[in-house]
């Protein structure tokens, strides 16, 4: 951000710069970050905003297969060469019981990536019961793919369907359960788990599957800590783990795979909060955690309905200590409100993508998050997609379950209403119909207690395409961070490179006058590369005593 004065007390803000991500603080003084991104990637040009493109159906009858969790397997039914293909968890039709169908990593033909048809294959269906949604992975050293049903055994499958699927594979009685990781050290499957056998006994565990070896009690952890997400973590296993009562500080275990050992290697203090996802990125090992409201990650963890506001907590580990990078503060207008924050999570290119529904900056932003280190190594937060284009769920009624990133497509599961299941995917044509987004931080030329005019703002892109629009909005003062916004123009002029407002456009908006604070808003569609804005403010010195 530069920011220039002029003899006749005028100021000129210009912004070129985007991958910061989304900013915790409103008034950051970093040039390249912003309230919210969303449907934007900033980070492969750091210093323009490219438009993703729209979602599309993902799924030909989503409300009946409920599909929820997602992995990649080896398809090896006797073609040559064997090929690696998505599959996702479901449900038979009208039934509770297990489905698994799958489709092609290609691109133009059926069944594939750029169409919603998914294939089955023969013994692709449990015989009874119910599947747990949270562990659903693939271990290539037996071949199977692992699932949870009933809260009492792993089933199994075989990705080309050769073997008959498996409900009662292992027996393995769990409360929760969550993803499996296969650690690349001992090529060895673990898989969290808690369980609450009575009214006083309960087990906090991790399982393992060394080469179709079992052994369900790998190791024993405190029973007070309820194990939510696993990673790798160098040669260790790390163990992120939510407090059972959902008061008391969440904790990260780290242990060296050794069972013949009882003891855990490292006890870190996670801090407050529900820690819900770990994850090692560019080396560091990373947790988000949720404090208050309600997780939906694992059923009954306890709802929190204090008086303050949803949390969201990204912290990282330094030395044996967790430190926070960034804490995000729901908009929340009472308890029926509240964040969503799914233990499914996905790495990729050295990012962390996750699923989360949060009230910020006035609205409610749903969809795939990401969390990583750009070019000068800062931690950013994006927004990557959202779950429906331009139709946001409820923070009340709506909860999102599941995705998955193969290559360039997004696949992401959520339920409207508690009864709908829908399953979008990134559009395989060029369509550019949803908006992506940006909202600025606040502006204030470095005093809010000064009265200023806008004088002139200009938003420039590459040249815009036929379908190419941008459209610029303003809040001032105390509407800021609601759902007020006024435009100021709408630029869908083939083939330009910018457009400029100045006092009144023909649209009769007009430039806001004798605020305090400023904030902006830009949104692309049609595929419309911002490049930069950039505003002129007047001083006009006036200082306020009181309001």
């Amino acid at each position: 951000m530069a920011t220039f004065f002029s003899k006749d007390g005028e100021a000129t803000t210009t912004i070129n710069r985007f991958d910061g991500g989304v900013a915790v603080d409103p008034r950051d003084p970093r040039d390249n970050v912003a309230r919210v991104i969303s449907n934007f990637d900033v980070l492969t040009s750091p210093k323009k905003m490219t438009p993703h493109r729209d979602s599309e159906s993902g799924d030909s009858a989503p409300t009946t297969s409920r599909k929820q969790n997602f992995c990649i397997a080896l398809f090896d039914g006797g073609t040559s060469p064997d090929t690696y293909t998505v599959y996702a968890l479901g449900v038979v039709s009208g039934q509770t019981y297990a489905e698994i169908l799958y489709k092609k990593l290609t691109r133009n033909s059926t069944e594939d990536l750029t169409d919603n048809l998914w294939i089955a294959t023969v013994n692709n269906q449990s015989g009874s019961g119910t599947p747990n949604f949270n562990l659903f992975v693939f271990y290539r050293k037996t071949g199977y793919i692992y699932g949870a049903r009933n809260g009492s055994h792993i089933f199994r499958y075989d990705p080309d369907g050769t073997d008959a699927w498996a409900d009662t594979h292992r027996v393995l009685t769990y409360t929760r359960i969550g993803q499996g990781v296969v650690h690349s050290k001992d090529d060895i499957l673990y898989i969290p788990c808690y369980e609450e056998t009575n009214a006083n006994g309960y087990t906090s565990f991790i399982a393992k599957n060394d080469n179709a070896t079992w052994t369900n009690n790998a190791l024993v952890l405190p029973v007070h800590y309820i194990p939510t997400s696993i990673c790798e973590y160098g040669d260790y296993l790390a163990i992120g783990c939510a407090d059972a009562n959902g008061l008391g500080n969440s904790r990260v275990f780290l242990w060296d795979r050794n069972s013949s050992l009882v003891d855990i290697d490292e006890s870190i203090d996670w801090g407050t909060g529900s820690l819900m996802i770990l994850e090692e990125i560019d080396g560091e090992l990373v947790g988000i955690s949720q404090r208050g409201g309600t997780s939906t990650s694992f059923a009954g963890l306890p709802t929190q309905t204090t008086a303050h506001k949803d949390r969201v907590i990204f912290r990282k580990l330094v030395g044996n200590k967790a430190v926070k990078i960034m804490e995000l503060r729901a908009d929340q207008t009472d308890d029926s409100n509240y964040t969503r924050l799914p233990a499914y999570k996905q790495k990729v290119d050295n990012r962390l993508y996750f699923q989360m529904l949060i009230g910020l900056n006035g609205s409610v932003r749903d969809g795939v998050w990401s969390i990583g280190k750009n070019a000068n190594g800062e931690w950013t937060l994006i927004h990557e997609r959202t779950s429906n284009n331009n139709t946001a769920l409820d923070d009340n009624a709506d909860s999102l379950t599941g995705f998955i990133v193969v290559g360039d497509y997004i696949f992401q599961s959520y339920l409207v209403g508690g009864s709908t299941y829908t399953l979008t995917k990134s559009n395989d044509t060029g369509s550019w119909t949803a908006n992506s987004i940006y909202e600025s931080k606040i502006f204030d030329l470095g005093d809010s207690s000064t009265y200023k005019d806008l004088m002139e703002v200009t938003v420039t892109n590459e040249y815009l395409p036929a379908a190419g629009e941008v459209a610029m909005a303003y809040q001032v003062d105390e509407n800021i961070g609601t759902t007020t916004w006024t435009t100021i123009f709408t630029n869908s002029t083939n083939n330009s490179v910018g457009h400029s407002a100045m006092n009144i456009e023909s649209t009769g908006a007009q430039l806001p006058k004798s605020y305090r604070q400023i904030s902006f808003r830009i949104i692309s569609t049609g595929n419309a590369e911002i490049t930069g804005f950039s505003f002129k403010e007047k001083i006009i010195g006036k200082k306020y005593i009181a309001d």
